[in-house]
């Protein structure tokens, strides 16, 4: 345990003298309350472009606290997870070329311990900020719209802190596969793309993909209560996460030497 507490450490010095921890949170709450802002103010915003023919009345429909909370997420789902992508792709692969995994690999550390500080590090991290920038959007929905049901938002929020560490471990897993953080970009997000589409597809057989973690997180917070399936997809995703950080461990273990 005071080994991993250590590794543990190591890890969040490194976000700090990396300024993760710094500019993260700063760029998950501007692109969270993005939505809510552009969402109000749509409608002059349309209108300041133009293109309609003189005496026109353009009105668009108001959409519900919820919407635009759910708009958030489908948001964080796809620069989100770009961002997710480029903070997580060089944990493994970057040390690996500097040579800093060999100096911790010929200690008695042991890797599932060096890849489980890796993933909760900067899982805490990730989901710190989403939660940042979550909170600061529906303080700016509450002012602009409506209120959203507190109970709703928090399960929500769970719902997609947990779709955080299930992209974390996977991103980890390929950082720990290739050296080229181009090559684990690609990978992941061609990986997180075509996982959604196939859920998509095959909403029935695939319920319990962890990619749904964010559906239900979405029909949550809008009120729908069409959630059958999603204490399958909870108990898949932790086993996922599990599974994943368990398979980087054994490819440091391989290749860290």
């Amino acid at each position: 345990m005071n080994i991993f507490m250590t590794l543990l450490q190591k890890e969040f010095v490194g976000l700090w003298r990396s300024k993760k921890i710094i500019w993260l949170p700063i760029v998950f709450m501007l692109l969270a309350v993005m939505q809510p802002v552009t969402s109000y103010f749509m409608e002059d915003i349309l209108k300041m472009g133009g293109g309609l023919p003189e005496g026109a009345v353009f009105e668009m429909p108001t959409p519900t606290s919820g919407e635009v909370m759910a708009s958030v997420l489908s948001q964080l789902n796809t620069i989100g997870l770009l961002l997710i992508v480029v903070a997580v792709m060089g944990t493994i692969s970057d040390e690996r070329r500097n040579g800093s995994l060999i100096l911790l690999m010929v200690r008695p550390v042991s890797p599932l311990k060096l890849v489980s500080s890796k993933t909760i590090a900067n899982g805490i991290l990730l989901m710190v900020s989403f939660i940042l920038g979550y909170l600061f959007a529906y303080y700016y929905t509450v002012v602009l719209f409506d209120s959203v049901e507190l109970n709703h938002l928090i399960q929500a929020m769970l719902l997609y802190c947990l779709y955080i560490f299930f992209i974390v471990s996977s991103v980890i897993l390929c950082s720990a596969l290739w050296n080229s953080n181009g090559t684990i970009a690609i990978v992941s997000i061609i990986f997180f793309s075509g996982l959604s589409m196939v859920s998509g597809w095959l909403t029935e057989a695939l319920k319990w993909s962890p990619t749904n973690l964010s559906t239900y997180a979405v029909k949550i917070v809008t009120g729908v209560n069409q959630t059958d399936g999603l204490l399958g997809c909870l108990i898949v995703s932790v086993i996922c996460i599990v599974a994943l950080v368990v398979a980087a461990a054994v490819v440091v273990k391989k290749k860290g030497l």
